[in-house]
């Protein structure tokens, strides 16, 4: 399917994360968290200076969100940390079920500061691991609690609400399912309703990765393989696209002071087209696609 794009991502950093992922945006430090998952490093880029600094991290570092007592919440492999960086400290609050060979993957914060957070399944045949086995997607109350909310899934992505709270959408962007579905939320209880189909990928370019939502309600899906970002009216039907110069961009976040501006991550790791015909692959972009964002909670889980 062939769209005309309604605007276009500019370079912002030339990083070449292997996996760049989970920008967000910070008002309080009016900066842009984000991470490169199997590069294992945290970075942090200063939106005034146009500086981007790393940290590396002590194992594959899949998400980041800002926590209510300052410092970072950080999803690695297998455990979701807070993170103190000046100190280099790090604090285990939970630790979801994984599937056998599977790690964490995607996340995002609920109206009262809950995390959100999905797994996925090994995406290679590795011997001595059940290729059936399922990911699932988590809740993470305030006191460090774990509650599985859907199951099911290959590779829970796309996490983002509307910006009323009370509607969710995940995606699962395994080859095979290339779907983005929709739930009913109560932000009050983080109680979760069926889940439904949203949009079905099969036909338009790409597969969904990271998710979000503008402040018209319209989501965000960053079109891994297509090179761009699709927009969806509340409805699923499909309203605008945003280029970015690479072949795989893998998520989008609203910042800046008006939460006018989208910051783009993208990967470097298994490129169907040449590096050098996409030279800034893992990169992150920027682009101002007329629209604005949902500002975002802060992660409210009680620290140990």
């Amino acid at each position: 399917m062939s769209l005309t794009p309604t605007a276009f991502a500019q370079l912002a950093v030339d990083a070449r994360a292997e996996v760049g992922e989970s920008p967000w945006w910070s008002a309080g430090e009016e900066c842009l968290y984000w991470v490169d998952i199997h590069g294992r490093r945290l970075h942090r880029f200063g939106v005034e200076g146009g500086t981007d600094r790393a940290w590396t991290m002590p194992d594959l570092v899949t998400f980041v969100a800002t926590h209510v007592q300052g410092g970072l919440v950080v999803a690695l492999r297998d455990r979701v940390c807070h993170v103190d960086l000046g100190t280099q400290t790090f604090r285990v609050l939970a630790q979801p079920p994984l599937p056998p060979g599977g790690r964490l993957n995607d996340g995002t914060t609920d109206s009262r500061g809950r995390l959100l957070i999905g797994s996925m399944v090994e995406m290679t045949r590795t011997p001595g691991v059940d290729s059936n086995a399922a990911a699932a997607l988590h809740r993470i109350d305030t006191d460090g609690s774990c509650i599985t909310l859907l199951d099911g899934f290959r590779t829970v992505n796309g996490l983002a609400f509307a910006p009323d709270g009370r509607t969710l959408y995940v995606s699962d962007s395994h080859p095979g399912v290339r779907t983005i579905f929709v739930c009913d939320y109560d932000p009050a209880s983080g109680e979760i309703g069926v889940r439904r189909d949203f949009v079905t990928t099969h036909d338009l370019p790409g597969r969904p990765d990271g998710g979000c939502v503008d402040a018209d309600g319209c989501y965000w899906m960053a079109a891994v393989d297509g090179g761009c970002l699709l927009r969806f009216d509340p409805g699923g039907k499909l309203v605008g696209s945003l280029a970015v110069p690479v072949e795989k961009p893998s998520k989008a976040a609203f910042g800046g002071a008006d939460l006018d501006v989208m910051f783009i991550t993208s990967l470097r790791r298994n490129l169907q087209t040449p590096l050098a015909q996409q030279p800034h692959a893992g990169s992150l972009f920027i682009a101002r696609p007329g629209v604005r964002g949902v500002p975002l909670a802060d992660c409210a889980i009680a620290l140990p």
